[in-house]
């Protein structure tokens, strides 16, 4: 790759802080995005309301009992990812101008967190997110629409029309994914090496 070579789709990821200038605050974090809740916690608390939704997943530590000991009150530890995005579309319409959102977790539940928001007026950019855990990847099938997750290696096969992808580092924020093309369109059945770069 050559120096000062950046993909503009690629998305930035930066550590939680609290943005001073709230009216209030809102985090929504998964998984081992509940580390990233409590390092923000470890700053300085500001005065503004804040609401904590919290879900652990199968692949990662759980956070909850340390947030119930840490966040002073707000918190709603839930069951699923789904319960959390189900809760934060529910909470939204009734948040006023001026609430920071922030996100942590997974990079696919950053993007269904995101998406959620744009619903109600909150692009991307308003958005502070924080990736934790595993880098796997969400790759959108170019020649079948499907989107396959968790996908942890340079070439993963889609799971809809079972093609081998080359995943791509084209980014689509309204998709949450990553750009996956057929890898053996020219040469079927010839793949390069598989490797994991995606931990």
């Amino acid at each position: 790759m050559e120096r000062g070579y950046w993909i503009r789709s690629k998305p930035v990821y930066t550590s939680l802080v609290w943005h001073d200038k709230a009216t209030s605050h809102l985090l929504v974090a998964q998984g081992d995005g509940g580390m990233a809740v409590l390092k923000i916690f470890q700053l300085m608390h500001p005065k503004q309301p804040i609401t904590v939704l919290y879900a652990c997943n199968l692949n990662s530590k759980d956070y909850a009992k340390t947030l119930k000991k840490v966040v002073p009150e707000g918190l709603q530890i839930l069951n699923s990812e789904e319960d959390v995005l189900l809760t934060l579309n529910n909470i939204l319409p009734n948040m006023s101008m001026g609430m920071r959102l922030y996100v942590a977790g997974s990079e696919g539940f950053i993007w269904a967190a995101s998406e959620c928001a744009k619903k109600f007026g909150i692009e991307d950019t308003d958005i502070m997110k924080e990736l934790t855990g595993t880098l796997a990847r969400s790759v959108y099938c170019v020649h079948c629409k499907a989107t396959t997750h968790d996908i942890t290696t340079n070439i993963g096969k889609c799971c809809g029309c079972e093609r081998m992808l080359f995943v791509r580092d084209h980014f689509s924020r309204r998709l949450g994914a990553y750009m996956g093309l057929m890898v053996d369109a020219e040469s079927p059945g010839i793949l390069p090496e598989i490797e994991e770069i995606y931990p």
